[in-house]
C-alpha cells in the first residue's frame, strides 16, 4: 500500500466511523407516543414568508385542523416583503380567525433570520414553534410536539422533516439525500452531539432564543445558529423528536437551477461555524467525497488504482446504508432506495461543486441574490 492510498483509505475510516456513529445515535433515539394531552401550555406558531400565495392556504388549512385546543394557540405570519397575493391571502384568514395574525416585516428589514426575530419577540407565548410557509403536517403535530416538551422540558427539540410529491426523478433524488442529512442531524442530536436543526420543525422557548446571538449578515442559518447556542449554553438540552404524528412535509426544488441555489444558501453560512462536531463532519464528508473524485479521476490514467476506488466506493455506500435503511423505514419511503446507487455516483461530484460554489457566498433566494459577508 503506497501512501496515497494509505491516506484515502484513513480518510474513508474515519468516515464510516463518523456515520456509524450517527447510525447508533438514530437508533438510541426511542419512538415517541404521545399520551393523554394534559397540557396547559400557550404556544406561539411563527411563520416567515415571502411570495408563497400558492402554499400559505395550504400551511394554514393545516394549522387549522391541528387538534390542540385554538383557544392555547396564536399564528404569527410575518410578510417579509411579498409582492405577490400573499397579504389579501393572511388578511382573508386573520379576519376569520383571530388568533392568526399577520406582521408585516419594517422596510429596514429582510430576510428570514430578520423575519422569525421580529416574530418570536412580538409573540405572547413562551413556548415557540416555527415552521415554514410551504410545509404541512398532520391534525396531531402540535400536540404530539407539546406532549413531548412537557414530559421532556428541552430548550430546544427539532422535529422530522420529509419531502412530499415524490413524482420525479429530480425530486425523488433529493428526497433520498434529505433522509440521510435528517437521519445523520438526528443520529448526532441522539449521541448528543448535534450538527444540524431544521427550521420547518422547532420547538424553543422564547427567553433561549430571545438571549442568543444570530448573525444577521447570513441570510440563512437562522436555525443552526440558534441550535449552537442552545449546545453551548445548556448541556444535552437538544433533542430530536422520532415521531410519525411530528412529521412536517415541505417541497422539493422543482429545477436543478432551484435545488442548486438552495444547496448554496445552506453552504453559504458554513464561513461562520466554529463548532467542533459540524466542522469535523464538514471536513471529513468534503475529504470522502473529495478521495472518490480524485481516485476515479487517477484511474483513468492508471487502471491499477480503479481497484482502490472501487474498495473505497463499496465501503463508503455499506456505511452510508447503515443510516438510510433504519431512516427510510421511518418515513416509509424504502422504495427510494433504488436510487441508492445513482445516487452515490453522483453525490461525490455535486457535493464538491456545491462546497466550492457555496463557499464564494452568492446565490439567489426568493427573487432576491445574496452575498454572504463574514
Amino acid at each position: 500500500m503506497n501512501v496515497t492510498e494509505y491516506i484515502a483509505y484513513s480518510i474513508i475510516g474515519i468516515y464510516a466511523l463518523t456515520i456509524l456513529s450517527y447510525t447508533i445515535g438514530w437508533l438510541k433515539i426511542k419512538t415517541f407516543i404521545a399520551q393523554i394531552d394534559i397540557s396547559k401550555n400557550h404556544l406561539s406558531i411563527v411563520v416567515a414568508c415571502r411570495n408563497e400565495e400558492q402554499n400559505i392556504p395550504n400551511l394554514l388549512e393545516a394549522l387549522l385542523n391541528q387538534t390542540y385546543p385554538k383557544e392555547k394557540i396564536e399564528i404569527i405570519i410575518i410578510d417579509d416583503h411579498s409582492e405577490d397575493n400573499t397579504i389579501k391571502i393572511i388578511d382573508k384568514y386573520s379576519e376569520d380567525f383571530d388568533f392568526i395574525k399577520l406582521l408585516r416585516l419594517p422596510e429596514s428589514k429582510s430576510g428570514k433570520k430578520e423575519a422569525i426575530a421580529f416574530g418570536v419577540k412580538n409573540s405572547s407565548s413562551e413556548i415557540i414553534i416555527t415552521t415554514d410557509a410551504d410545509c404541512t403536517m398532520n391534525k396531531y403535530w402540535l400536540r404530539t410536539l407539546v406532549n413531548y416538551y412537557d414530559q421532556f422540558k428541552p430548550k430546544l427539540l427539532v422535529g422530522p422533516v420529509a419531502f412530499k410529491n415524490r413524482k420525479t426523478l429530480l425530486i425523488q433524488l433529493q428526497c433520498l439525500e434529505f433522509l440521510s442529512l435528517v437521519g445523520s442531524g438526528a443520529g448526532a442530536i441522539g449521541i448528543n452531539h448535534a450538527i444540524m436543526s431544521n427550521g420547518a420543525n422547532l420547538l424553543f422557548e422564547k427567553s433561549a432564543f430571545l438571549e442568543s446571538k444570530l448573525y444577521y449578515n447570513y441570510a440563512s442559518g437562522d436555525d443552526v445558529f440558534f441550535m449552537l447556542h442552545i449546545k453551548k449554553k445548556y448541556k444535552k438540552a437538544i433533542k430530536f423528536i422520532k415521531s410519525k404524528n411530528a412529521i412536517v412535509y415541505t417541497k422539493a426544488e422543482k429545477s436543478i437551477r432551484g435545488l442548486f441555489n438552495q444547496r448554496l444558501r445552506w453552504t453559504s453560512k458554513s464561513k461562520m461555524y466554529r463548532d467542533f462536531d459540524i466542522i469535523f463532519t464538514a471536513i471529513i464528508v468534503t475529504l470522502t467525497n473529495l478521495v472518490l473524485v480524485f481516485s476515479f479521476a487517477y484511474s483513468i490514467f492508471n487502471f491499477s488504482f480503479f481497484s482502490t476506488f472501487i474498495t473505497i466506493f463499496i465501503l463508503k455506500s455499506i456505511f452510508d446504508l447503515s443510516i438510510l435503511i433504519p431512516v427510510s423505514r421511518f418515513f416509509h419511503q424504502q422504495k427510494l432506495l433504488w436510487l441508492f446507487l445513482p445516487l452515490q455516483f453522483k453525490y461525490p461530484f455535486y457535493i464538491i461543486l456545491t462546497v466550492s460554489f457555496g463557499l464564494i457566498g452568492n446565490f439567489n433566494w426568493k427573487g432576491r441574490n445574496f452575498k454572504e459577508k463574514r
